[in-house]
Parts: C-alpha cells; structure tokens; sequence
C-alpha cells in the first residue's frame, strides 16, 4: 500500500498532470492552422471539412477520431476516414471513398448501389452507365441516399461480382436473379453464364476464369457457359 506521503506526491503529479493537459488544451500553439482532406474524388474537402468540424482555430488535441468517423458515417460516398495530427498546428483527414458497383431497379429509376449494399445514387435512366444491371430483383421500400440494402440478394450479387477477376468484370453487363434465386450472368456481347444457386461460388468463378481464358486463347466465343454443377463448364460456341 502506498504511504501516506506516497498518496500525496502522486495526488500533486496528477493534478500537474491535468493542469498541463488543460493549459496545452487553451495553448495557441496548438491551435489547428491547417486542415489536409486527401483521398477525395466525388466529394469536395470543404465538405468532408464541415462534416467533421475539423477547422481552423480549434485545439488539436480537442478532437477525437471516433468523433470524426461517426459525423462522417452516414455519407454515402464516404467509407472511411483516418484523422492524422501533425503537431503542432495541422490535421490530416485521409478518406477512402466507396466505388459504384452495380444498378438496382428502384420503381420508375435505378439506385447506384456500392459493393457494401449501401445506395450511392438514385439514376433516372440508365444512359451513360457502364456498371451491371440487375434485373429479375428490385427494391420496392423507400430508400434514403446512404442506406445500407439489407436484402439477401444483394449480398448474394456483390459476392458474385467480387469474385469475378477484374478484366472480366467490366465486360459484364447485367445479373439476372430468377424465382429460383439463380444467377445468371450476361456479357456486353451477349454471352449467357448459367451460375445457378449462390453455393459454390468460389469453385464456380474460378472454373469460369480458366474457361474464360482457353476460350480467348483458341480464338473461340461462346454462347453460353454452363457452370450449375460447379464441377465443369459446359460451353455452346458460337456456330
């Protein structure tokens, strides 16, 4: 147990401690000059600024990053931010955005949905978007911009589509989800992938990968790919 004197000295050591917290907390020195956003695109840093409330004046030591994640959370094209202090006076927020990554039909529109269910944009039409098409699904609920979609078969999707390896991704051009839950793909030329249920999608993805590129490599298009089973890809070429 600590001796009385003991106690005492760390009862000043405290209070010393928490009266130089306090002064460091008012000092001018400390005061932020110079807010950085870094990582930003679709979103400008002046908004991300007045979102956080990190700006000019307040104490760098005032601010907490938790606090910052939060004010930041329901953004929609913001998925995550990182606060760095550099002492003195100057506060880095570092974002990472959230890409779009397919069209959800949405009564007489299309919601912009990211990877993570969460709804970017709502598109009146589908002109000028390169990105995947749902269809055989929509969302019929109301649906506010930043919202994560907690419907099973947007997950289902998503997984399919991460899946996929990059360059083939951008050839595909809608997913089709039957009554049955099944999945099909369609390319931008046309081609018909059967998936079929959403269980063994890994096996299944590879498999079409390595199709994908012996057809490629021997000149060949398919018509449709086959790969319910999961065990082998059964190909109908282009006659």
């Amino acid at each position: 147990m600590l001796s009385r004197r003991s106690f005492r000295l760390l009862f000043v050591l405290l209070v010393f401690l928490m009266g130089l917290g306090g002064g460091l907390m008012r000092s001018p020195y400390f005061r932020i000059a110079e807010v950085e956003v870094h990582g930003t695109q679709r979103v400008s840093p002046e908004e991300v600024i007045a979102l956080t409330g990190v700006e000019p004046g307040l104490s760098i030591f005032s601010i907490r990053a938790q606090d910052v994640v939060k004010a930041v959370s329901g953004h929609p094209w913001i998925q995550d931010v990182d606060l760095a202090r550099q002492l003195p006076d100057k506060v880095v927020l570092n974002i990472t955005e959230r890409d779009p990554f397919l069209l959800v039909p949405y009564r007489t529109s299309f919601l912009e949905v990211a990877h993570d269910g969460v709804v970017l944009a709502v598109r009146s039409t589908l002109s000028g978007q390169a990105l995947p098409l749902v269809t055989g699904f929509s969302v019929e609920g109301e649906v506010r911009l930043g919202q994560r979609l907690p419907d099973e078969e947007v997950t289902q999707i998503s997984r399919c589509l991460k899946g996929l390896p990059a360059e083939f991704l951008t050839q595909v051009a809608e997913i089709h989800l039957d009554p049955s839950k099944e999945i099909t793909l369609y390319t931008l030329k046309g081609v018909q992938i059967l998936l079929g249920e959403p269980v063994k999608l890994k096996q299944k993805l590879a498999l079409l990968s390595a199709t994908w590129s012996e057809l490629e490599a021997h000149g060949q298009t398919a018509v449709s790919i086959d790969l319910r089973t999961g065990k082998e890809a059964v190909v109908r070429l282009k006659q």
